[in-house]
């Protein structure tokens, strides 16, 4: 099999366990996540264990040019999948918290990119007529929650 899968927040919970699957199933992998050092770890651990291809690119999706950086790199990948796990939370008093951080760049994080990279995504996918898109979300979008407002919004 010759399909590339994208993941968001490929690094760490729900992305390293869905990167595992999907080079189980021979897909190669595209990992987005912050960390340089665990994305190369996990990235040799499933071309060894799995045989598939993984491309790597450290990203932090709290900017928002990153989307459009992470589709021009892989312009020449054909992505089968893109999974858009990435995301965060934050605990406190909304009115006690840091604006930049605890709501911009989550909302950044948990739905701007996510429609970004989907917009980006599909047009080739439909051109292709093949494709599918995982947005990974959360209870937390059915339900209020203390303390943590703007992650519940971002989830709904």
């Amino acid at each position: 099999m010759n399909e590339w899968a994208l993941i968001t927040g490929g690094s760490m919970g729900i992305g390293h366990e869905l990167a595992k699957v999907f080079a189980a199933n021979k897909f190669n992998l595209v990992l987005v996540a912050r960390s340089e050092a665990r994305l190369k770890q996990i990235a040799e651990e499933l071309r060894s264990q799995a045989g598939v291809e993984v491309k790597i690119l450290v990203k932090d999706l709290s900017l928002p040019t990153a989307p459009q950086e992470i589709f021009e790199a892989l312009r020449d990948t054909p992505i089968s999948v893109l999974v858009n796990n990435a995301g965060f939370g934050w605990r406190g008093v909304f009115a006690e918290s840091d604006l930049q951080h605890q709501a911009l760049e989550m909302m950044h994080v948990n739905m701007d990119s996510l429609v970004a990279l989907t917009r980006l995504f599909v047009p080739s996918m439909l051109a292709r007529k093949q494709g599918r898109i995982l947005s990974v979300a959360s209870t937390a979008a059915f339900q209020p929650g203390p303390l943590m407002a703007v992650y519940y919004a971002t989830k709904a």
